[in-house]
């Protein structure tokens, strides 16, 4: 049956384009064409359909394009407010509910806001014996107004709203009972109950010899008894401060207004007062007060606001309220001629803590630099936390001498040592930087000008800070194009992987070597891995290019071996992500296994900053002890290590960052912190490898602090794996020579 109505509403549709559909659900066959009869006065609606419980009114809701839907709230199979829930939580259409003059009428109705509707209206007034023209208006602007909202609301119409929509209730429900002249107390036991549930206070008074005086009292408020109250005036009975407030809108409200709310305060405490006048024989007879405690509403509404517009982790405020702020200052200066800066800090490197330290950690350390960070801005400062490790500054009245200042402030702020569990953490941060209204001369524009600077310090080596300037916009454009290319490389087979020798440094021989991936892409060329390597790191990519590496580099070394050459040690660099993948111990057998290489040919190199979360990293270091691989640490002297957890690491080798190895013949600071790194490895019974040697001036110095392994541009460039095999076959045949001699 519902199927062929769906069928016949089709027509319907075709035929009312640009109208509005509504479904009324009633049980009742004249209230179904009772209300039908109110949107045939309004050409913009049209029925789309009619149901007569919850049931009918979920499938037909699903099936049919609507609007609106008005329905009853009393229906057997299922009520209006249980069919109400479930149609909030499937479709985006508003509900208006219709409800009956019962005893529990206004409790329903509250219920039914809360649970979703946008709107509700008592039959009893809407469909009198003689039909009201402006009650029938109003019904129908209310629909329009519902349907323009296009939204209904999840789980009621918010604080306010809800509350001011429970007055309404509570209202419409007395003055319908005094019309009727029921006794509130005596036959609206329910509606009494809720009164006093929403702290409310009834009062009803009449204009007698230039006096309002009293005649009901209902409610619990200020202590007031209905014995205090009739035939008195409202200064007898009512909180001094809140008189004059109430007499002013009393006035109006004996006029003629038809609804009239106000708010007021007193001792802390917040109220909303409604007044409505009832009218016989055309003159206002008397006039209904309802005053309402809303005092823990305002205060909820206030921690709501509070909540949206600040980051609950570090309290400051978020990307929400950092616009209304950025926006303000943006208006302000406009007007003032004067300018501004925004920095833009990002945590470098924050993704290995809580990819290696846990999550815990993570906010525990964004806490700490909140506070530190907070502690470096001046009065005119505003800082906010706008996701993640970024923080963003608002500083204003700065000159670009200024700005250099706090940047540096903000780098020597960050790059404190952080305590953690008996080891420290140092970190650093890299800063943008924009400048209004040279660089922008709107809100989101200065965010995105900053943001773009600020990876570009990232990607200039990360704990400096950069300007905005307008080639930043091309650089972002080409970080755009790497990342989608990024996606497809390996597909398109576009990667291939160098070899560049390590060398013994007293024979010169070739001990093993460490690949490095390139990239020829067909669209971008030749990309360098500086470029790419960061952003695969920050889109998740580096896990796949990351297992194609290990893959190919012990590929190529079984290759090797099979064309004849002695086994060599191959050696992989490995991400954070690969390092702390639980399958990554499975993924190095299911290689070795298919490539035939034995396990001691293959030498993994993680960065000092992955080691971060020690008992994580000894977990996952003994594990791959337990293949036969060799282990290393890479870049050492510019991360995080702790001397005390580098004996503990079951390692191999450490690598000492070319950043000290460079020029270490002229510069004796270098020298003295190779000096001790080579003595602490001896003691440690670990080989060590001096990276970036360029020269023999540096060779003979490295030699001469007992540095055994050496590599760099001396020995040879990185080489494709061809080259590198008549590289490894030259020096043995080098070394054959030499033993037949």
């Amino acid at each position: 049956m519902l199927r062929k109505k769906c069928a016949e509403n089709m027509d319907l549709e075709s035929d009312n384009k640009g109208k509005y559909g509504v479904l009324i659900v009633d049980d009742s066959i004249l209230m179904r064409q009772m209300t039908a009869g109110l949107f045939h006065q309004d050409p913009q609606f049209y029925i789309a359909g009619t149901a007569s419980n919850g049931l009918e009114a979920i499938e037909l809701a699903g099936d049919l394009r609507l609007d609106l839907i008005v329905m009853d709230v009393e229906m057997p199979e299922m009520d209006g407010i249980s069919a109400l829930k479930q149609i909030m939580a499937r479709y985006p259409v508003p509900v208006i509910m219709l409800s009956s003059y019962t005893g529990d009428g206004a409790p329903q109705t509250i219920q039914a806001m809360k649970a979703g509707a946008i709107d509700y209206f008592h039959k009893d007034m809407l469909f009198q014996d003689h039909p009201d023209p402006m009650l029938e208006r109003d019904f129908l602007l209310r629909c329009k107004l519902a349907v323009s909202s296009r939204t209904p609301s999840s789980g009621g119409a918010g604080f306010n709203s809800f509350k001011e929509l429970t007055i309404k209730v509570l209202m419409e429900s007395i003055t319908h009972c005094m019309k009727l002249e029921d006794d509130l107390r005596a036959t609206h036991t329910e509606l009494k109950k809720t009164l006093f549930q929403q702290k409310g206070l009834v009062l009803k008074f009449k204009l007698n010899c230039g006096k309002f005086i009293h005649s009901m009292c209902e409610g619990d408020m200020f202590g007031i008894t209905s014995a205090q109250v009739v035939g008195k005036e409202l200064i007898d009975f009512f909180p001094e401060p809140l008189v004059t407030a109430h007499l002013h809108h009393y006035g109006k409200a004996w006029g003629g207004d038809n609804l009239t709310n106000f708010e007021s305060t007193w001792r802390g405490r917040h109220f909303y007062t409604t007044l409505r006048p009832l009218w016989r024989q055309g003159e206002v007879s008397e006039v209904v007060c309802l005053i309402m405690d809303i005092t823990e509403q305002r205060q909820t509404e206030e921690r709501i606001h509070y909540l949206s517009n600040h980051d609950h982790l570090t309290s400051l405020p978020n990307r929400k309220f950092l616009s209304v702020i950025l926006n303000e200052v943006t208006q302000r200066s406009a007007a003032d001629s004067t300018s501004f800066a925004v920095f833009c800090v990002g945590l470098d490197h924050f993704k290995l803590i809580n990819e290696g330290m846990g999550y815990e950690t993570g906010d525990y350390i964004l806490r700490v630099m909140a506070k530190r960070l907070k502690r470096c801005t001046v009065e005119e400062t505003t800082i906010a936390r706008v996701g993640g490790d970024t923080f963003v500054f608002v500083v204003t009245g700065v000159n670009p001498q200024d700005m250099v200042k706090t940047a540096e402030q903000i780098i020597h702020t960050v790059r404190q040592p952080i305590k953690l569990e008996g080891y420290e953490l140092h970190m650093t941060s890299s800063v943008g930087i924009s400048h209004y209204p040279f660089d922008a001369n709107d809100a989101d524009n200065l965010l995105k000008c900053a943001d773009m600077a600020m990876h570009a310090a990232k990607d200039h080596g990360r704990n400096h800070y950069e300007f905005y300037s307008s080639s930043l916009n091309e650089r972002l454009h080409r970080r755009m194009k790497i990342e989608q290319h990024l996606r497809k490389a390996i597909e398109y087979n576009e990667f291939v992987l160098y070899y560049q020798p390590i060398v013994d440094a007293a024979t010169r021989r070739i001990v093993s070597m460490e690949s490095l991936i390139r990239w020829d892409s067909q669209e971008l060329g030749r990309v360098p891995p500086v470029e790419f390597i960061p952003i695969a790191e920050e889109t998740g990519i580096i896990q796949k290019i990351g297992e194609w590496v290990l893959a190919e580099a012990c590929r190529q070394n079984k290759a090797w071996q099979s064309a004849g050459l002695s086994p060599i040690t191959v050696t992989v660099n490995l991400s954070s992500k690969q390092f702390y993948d639980p399958h990554l111990k499975e993924l190095i057998m299911r290689i070795l296994h298919e490539t035939g290489l034995a396990s001691e040919c293959l030498e993994l190199e993680i960065t000092e900053s992955t080691t971060m979360d020690v008992g994580m990293a000894m977990d996952t270091l003994r594990g791959l002890k337990e293949l036969g691989l060799k282990i290393a640490i890479d870049d050492f002297g510019t991360g995080y290590s702790s001397f005390s957890y580098l004996k503990e690491f079951p390692i191999d080798k450490l690598k000492i960052d070319q950043s000290f190895v460079k020029d270490i013949h002229l510069n004796p600071v270098n020298a003295a912190i190779v000096d001790t790194i080579v003595t602490m490895t001896r003691h440690l019974k670990l080989q060590v490898v001096a990276e970036g040697v360029e020269n023999e001036e540096v060779l003979d110095t490295l030699e001469r602090c007992g540095c055994g392994l050496v590599q760099g541009y001396l020995f040879s460039m990185p080489v494709d794996g061809e080259k590198a095999k008549h590289l490894i076959l030259s020096h043995e045949l080098d070394d054959k020579a030499v033993l037949s001699s």
